[in-house]
């Protein structure tokens, strides 16, 4: 294995420590390998990390610039600079040669969650499973638009769970520095959870304070890459390509800032956002309402 696929590697396992889906990894890959061949075409150097200067990332933006729409640019820069925030924190480099490159303006859309139908069909997969974690899984996701890691890391002691309401509790990660917060869980994902709930006491001794609500294979907590896995499982059956659970989170999201009896702030609190400017990225047009715009505009 060569110093550059090593260095891929490393990075790539960070990026899904850190709960990124395997689309976004296998995309900011492709994007660093481009980078990687630019860099040694234009300088003749062979890549190494400590030899990235500014100037070669403002060229590496410019030469994008020419031939890509502005998203794209955006998104090369992202994993860019992802590759140096893990670099620098690795202790492999002592300077971020993309800290004062700015990306290009664009319009603003909001995060793509997912269609009405196409949600549907994914959950009804689920149902149609017979698996009765993984069914109360996606509903909870769909239901809560909670972050991969904190539906993982959920306990027992999290769910208040009752014939007329459901709330579970959300313990923010250390490294995140979230606060606490409880999230509301509405009547039809709470009665697939109840009947997971259910499944699991039969024959059991009972349910400890501390245990996971969805448990692994092995009886442990399921980890967020299985979270992933479980959604790109159903949402493959369902004919949904390009899933993650992040989109069941933009999905909520969406519904939530568009919902006329739902304020801002109602909305931040309930999707954990510790800043207003970041739920208010869901009032944005996504990329497909504005080809709906446009298509309406010959009819």
């Amino acid at each position: 294995m060569t110093c550059k696929e090593l260095v891929f590697n490393n990075f790539g396992d960070w990026l899904r420590r850190r709960d990124c889906s395997d689309a976004t990894v296998k995309h900011y890959l492709s994007d660093l390998r481009q980078f990687v061949a630019w860099f040694e075409e234009r300088t003749g150097d062979e890549f190494a990390l400590d030899a990235v200067a500014e100037y070669d990332v403002n060229g590496w933006r410019d030469h994008l610039a020419a031939k890509c729409k502005p998203s794209t640019v955006n998104r090369k820069l992202a994993a860019l600079r992802s590759l140096f925030r893990w670099a620098g924190e690795t202790e492999q480099v002592g300077r971020d040669p993309t800290a004062y490159v700015n990306g290009l303006a664009q319009q603003p859309t909001a995060p793509k969650g997912l269609s009405e139908q196409d949600l549907t069909r994914i959950l009804r997969q689920a149902a149609l499973s017979g698996n009765l974690r993984d069914h109360a899984l996606l509903e909870m996701l769909a239901a809560t638009g909670l972050r991969v890691s904190e539906i993982a890391a959920l306990q027992m002691r999290d769910l208040d769970l009752g014939e007329r309401h459901g709330w579970v509790r959300v313990r923010a990660p250390d490294a995140k520095r979230r606060k606490e917060r409880r999230v509301p869980v509405k009547v039809d994902a709470r009665r697939v959870l109840q009947e997971y709930l259910d499944s699991r006491t039969v024959g059991a001794q009972g349910i400890a304070a501390n245990d996971p609500i969805f448990l692994s294979q092995k009886g442990g907590a399921m980890t967020p890459y299985a979270v992933w896995y479980k959604v790109k499982k159903y949402a493959r059956l369902a004919g949904v390509e390009e899933v993650s659970p992040h989109n069941f989170r933009h999905t909520v999201a969406t519904r939530l800032v568009r919902d006329s009896e739902t304020d801002m702030v109602t909305a931040a609190a309930f999707l954990g956002h510790s800043r207003l400017d970041t739920t208010a990225r869901y009032s944005q047009p996504s990329e497909e309402d504005l080809a709906a715009a446009a298509e309406r505009l010959g009819s």
